[in-house]
């Protein structure tokens, strides 16, 4: 790839393509910023293509100085056939795919600029190719004009407090139901481990593919979570915290959820539960300790991830941990049809395609969703 050269204020910046003895320079220029996510650090790049087989491209600034002033990393999709999904599914080369958030991260404007003009400009050697950029910032499109922004979600954020004794969720009446809920489980045997037995990500698997069958989303396959085990949870940047049940003489898990740990943030990335076991309450015993064990590490917030506005139940439940919404945002070069982005249709659509997935077997679904999301 040919470098791109701009001067700015008599400083020229340089941008080309990072090579990957780099990593160590990589993780320290994204450590500690407050833009820099879970999902740039190099570790989950190799998740992301270990996943499908398709490099992460890992665009990359300099000053005349040579010190490292911006990182972008983007990774190529395929995209869905006959336009199904629409711009979600499309072909596109996107920071990140099937990823919350991504983007470039960057000292300043000019070199923010800079890597998505040279993003442009690979992407635009196929014209049915979209440059897609999953950001917190909502003035991306007025730093970078080309760019066109959509909604896409809210987030839900809680901050920990520095001490343990200050944790609370909402006003005196939320908190407490919370604790109610969280005793409601103890009371019932539940006990919390963290493990990273692949024994215990196979039984949880099921769990995860059977949610995700429920909410009508691809279920991610085992191998992607496979691969978090193998490339992040050495580094101490994931977890799987399971709830656990005697049942029938046998312990099963009920409930689990796959953690990240990164830049003072530990994020909800993926949970799976049995639907027959709600009432014990289980996902509220594992937010509990999660936030605590949290606060005892160090951590300042605690990110229950992203939910889709027609999903009102889980909106409500992620809202009663949490103290700060944050929205997310879409951008695209060039604008996508619009007639792409009524990609989901009305919510009697939404539930009507829930019941039709729901008809299907479990394995199915999982196997289906493992070739959708190798395209998306």
């Amino acid at each position: 790839m040919n470098n791109s050269n701009i001067s700015s204020k008599d400083q020229k910046y340089t941008v080309s393509e990072a090579i990957p003895e780099m990593n160590q320079e990589w993780c320290d220029f994204i450590s500690g910023r407050s833009d820099a996510t879970i999902y740039h650090h190099p570790a989950y790049l190799h998740v992301l293509e270990d996943e499908t087989n398709q490099r992460v491209l890992r665009l990359i600034c300099r000053d005349d100085n040579e010190s490292l002033v911006g990182v972008y990393p983007l990774q190529l999709t395929g995209g869905l056939p006959f336009g199904l999904g629409g711009v979600l599914a499309t072909k596109r080369l996107s920071s990140l795919p099937r990823t919350p958030s991504g983007g470039p991260i960057a000292v300043n404007n000019v070199v923010e600029a800079m890597l998505v003009k040279k993003a442009i400009e690979i992407s635009s050697q196929d014209v049915d190719r979209l440059i897609q950029i999953k950001s917190y910032d909502p003035t991306l499109h007025e730093k970078i004009p080309c760019l066109s922004m959509f909604f896409w979600r809210n987030i839900y954020i809680t901050k920990i407090p520095p001490a343990p004794k200050e944790i609370r969720f909402g006003d005196s009446k939320n908190h407490s139901a919370i604790k109610r809920a969280v005793n409601k489980a103890l009371r019932n045997g539940i006990h919390v481990r963290y493990t990273h037995s692949d024994a215990d990500l196979i039984k949880w698997y099921d769990l995860y593919a059977d949610t995700m069958r429920f909410h009508t989303v691809p279920a991610r396959s085992i191998n992607f979570f496979r691969c978090l085990f193998k490339y992040l949870m050495p580094l101490g940047l994931a977890q799987l915290i399971i709830a656990e049940k005697e049942i029938g003489g046998r312990i099963e898990i009920i409930a689990g959820n796959i953690l990240f740990r990164y830049n003072k943030t530990m994020v909800y990335g993926f949970g799976g539960s049995k639907r027959a076991a709600f009432d014990l309450r289980p996902n509220d015993l594992l937010h509990w300790v999660a936030i605590h064990d949290a606060q005892a590490d160090g951590f300042e917030y605690y990110d229950m991830g992203e939910v889709a506005e027609d999903h009102d139940g889980l909106t409500s439940y992620k809202k009663k941990w949490t103290s700060e919404k944050r929205s997310l945002y879409h951008f695209y070069y060039p604008e996508p049809d619009i007639q792409d982005q009524e990609r989901l249709g009305g919510r009697n659509v939404i539930r009507m395609k829930r019941k039709l997935w729901n008809l299907l077997p479990l394995k199915l679904t999982t196997m289906i969703g493992a070739q959708v999301n190798n395209c998306l």
